[in-house]
């Protein structure tokens, strides 16, 4: 059996198994969404399962960046184990198991947190207002069958600043009023002396969107900065053109902002 046919039944079998979870976006690329609180991307490269393990992104704004990696660390061990094995089976029941025990765990553990959520909504308000909101940079906006599309963009330094950034939108009447907010920020967090890497990303409802953003911020390789692209939609579907209209946006913004060249 070739490389290819191999691949092919692997993803036959899994999108049979999990097809309410699984989007196959190319010959090499698999999304899988769980529980609307992670998104896993599974990329493929030609010497994939005999020579290579897939390469794994993971975005979830609910879940902190110590259990991302924990997820990531979960999957890589099962590629390791099993390397020369198709592994995407192995590593999407992992990640369900992984993703439905937090669910779980936030039920179980609700309870508790309803008591303190007071104190600590207070203080992340505190806290917001000792951010400073950067300088935002906004595109024309881009029309496409009633639908609207509009990237904005600002320099961060930390989550904090990125959120403050969301907020200073979200304060718009009409990006309020839009049907989708995605975004994808990358910044750093200082731990123990060390510099970090903190990303993150939302898909606002645009399935798979979000993860697509912090994908284009990765090729880019462009650090500290909050993308934002928001969509109105206007009641007719637009297929993979919407996603296409989210990158161009996104790109749009980066190069005119003058945050790439």
């Amino acid at each position: 059996m070739s490389l290819n046919q191999e691949l092919e039944e692997e993803i036959t079998v899994i999108s049979s198994i999990f097809d309410d979870i699984i989007n196959i976006e190319s010959d090499q690329t698999i999304l899988c969404s769980f529980n609307n609180i992670v998104d896993i991307r599974f990329k493929l490269s030609n010497k994939y399962p005999k020579k290579s393990s897939p390469k794994i992104e993971i975005c979830g704004p609910s879940i902190s960046t110590e259990i991302k990696h924990k997820l990531k660390d979960k999957l890589d061990k099962i590629c390791e184990e099993n390397f020369g094995d198709p592994v995407l089976y192995y590593c999407i029941t992992a990640a369900k198991e992984f993703i439905d025990s937090l669910t779980l765990e936030k039920m179980d553990e609700k309870e508790e947190d309803d008591t303190l959520e007071d104190t600590k909504q207070n203080k992340r308000k505190e806290e917001k207002a000792k951010v400073i909101v950067p300088e935002i940079y906004g595109t024309d906006t881009l029309s496409d069958r009633k639908s609207v599309f509009q990237a904005h963009v600002a320099r961060i330094n930390s989550k904090e600043e990125a959120m403050t950034v969301l907020d200073s939108l979200m304060s718009n009447s009409k990006i309020a009023r839009a049907t989708h907010r995605i975004y994808a920020y990358r910044t750093y967090v200082t731990k123990n002396g060390k510099n970090l890497p903190l990303n993150d990303c939302a898909d606002d409802g645009e399935t798979g969107a979000g993860i697509k953003l912090q994908h284009l911020l990765q090729i880019m390789k462009i650090d500290n900065i909050m993308l934002v692209v928001t969509r109105w939609y206007g009641g007719v579907h637009l297929g993979a053109d919407r996603f296409r209209h989210i990158q161009n946006k996104a790109r749009q913004a980066i190069t005119e902002s003058g945050f790439w060249k």
